[in-house]
């Protein structure tokens, strides 16, 4: 019966056409727009009909026609640091559940932490019509964002932002998580502390963290010293290796730290690995310390005391955010979000001096 309704608009042709879902639906052509651009202002009912009736047919919409139409991609860009790390992953895996809800599709590009390939990224993106544009971190040249501003196309800045900047941001505050760390590990008696971390060149978000280690510290009477503290050269710097040989240096470095806080947790677990090659109890030795929450970081033995970071809220809320921009809505951006510190076995009280 189903075949009956639908009667073929263009003979040159045996793929469907919007015409085609609209009969078999039972529905107009321009419901049909409608559940693809706005769905929100159809019924759920008829969402249900057009639904089925697209999946019957296997019809894939004309994406350049619809665009020439709208005058919109229904595309969003995402420009995310690297995607060798879990921390972006489930980010991008709800704004993109997000917003293909919406009907809306995502790419993504990688800058690999340089501000000038992100910017040639988000160009890229641009130029291909995108709607709009997500941006982990706002460490990029000015001049993107004048682009985005002069061409009046909407963005976010996720994960965290630059302290003095006035730029639309769903993230959480860097300096206070790692405070919030801080100031546990002194709780716990520790008055000498490590730090092994990722270069905070380029990378406003690192360079927040540690500060906030030695500003937590000052405030005690306290500092790192120099022996005590790794830092990466660059990027391109594997993980766990670097922080294996951070590790056994800072050790070697009398008196040791009992306190070693890492800038996330894979570098922590190089810590760990270390730790136990070196034959140093944790955490009866040294504590050690990371930041994301990674899976492995609960499964890890000892497990991982960390910073959890609400990724797929980050996700949803820039997602969220972007769609009411998109629509023309008025929107502001949520207040920053909350982490908080995951406690396992790898933190404990300071050894007896």
């Amino acid at each position: 019966m189903a075949d009956t309704l639908i009667s073929r608009t263009d003979t040159t042709t045996s793929q469907p056409l919007l015409g085609d879902v609209a009969r078999l639906a039972g529905v107009s052509t321009a419901t049909v727009s409608r559940f693809l651009n706005e769905p929100a202002k159809v019924t759920e009912r008829t969402r249900a009909k057009v639904q089925a009736a697209i999946e019957q047919l296997d019809w894939v919409p004309n994406a350049a026609a619809r665009s020439l139409v709208s005058r919109r991609s229904y595309a969003v860009g995402a420009i995310v640091p690297t995607l060798q790390h879990e921390k972006f992953h489930q980010q991008l895996q709800a704004f993109q559940e997000r917003l293909g809800a919406e009907g809306l599709a995502v790419f993504v590009a990688c800058s690999s932490y340089d501000p000038m390939e992100g910017y040639r990224q988000a160009r890229g993106m641009i130029a291909r019509g995108v709607d709009a544009l997500a941006l982990v971190g706002d460490d990029y040249p000015d001049q993107l964002f004048e682009l985005l501003e002069s061409k009046n196309i909407p963005y976010v800045i996720t994960f965290g932002k630059r302290a003095d900047s006035e730029r639309p941001c769903v993230g959480f505050e860097h300096t206070h998580a790692y405070e919030l760390m801080t100031l546990r590990l002194l709780e716990l008696g520790h008055s000498r502390f490590g730090a092994i971390f990722q270069t905070p060149k380029d990378n406003s978000r690192v360079e927040a963290r540690l500060s906030a280690i030695r500003q937590t510290l000052a405030r005690n009477g306290l500092a790192i010293r120099p022996q005590h503290l790794a830092v990466m050269d660059d990027n391109a710097t594997v993980g766990i290796p670097f922080a294996r040989a951070a590790f056994q240096q800072i050790m070697n470095a009398r008196p040791a730290p009992t306190a070693i806080v890492c800038g996330n947790d894979t570098l922590a677990i190089g810590a760990l690995l270390e730790a136990k090659a070196m034959g140093h109890a944790v955490p009866d030795a040294v504590s050690i310390s990371g930041f994301d929450d990674i899976e492995l970081s609960a499964h890890f033995q000892p497990s991982l005391t960390t910073i959890r970071v609400p990724d797929r809220q980050l996700g949803e809320l820039a997602a969220e955010y972007l769609i009411g921009r998109i629509a023309g809505k008025p929107t502001t951006c949520p207040s920053m979000l909350e982490v908080s510190i995951i406690e396992r076995d790898s933190t404990g009280p300071a050894p007896a001096s």
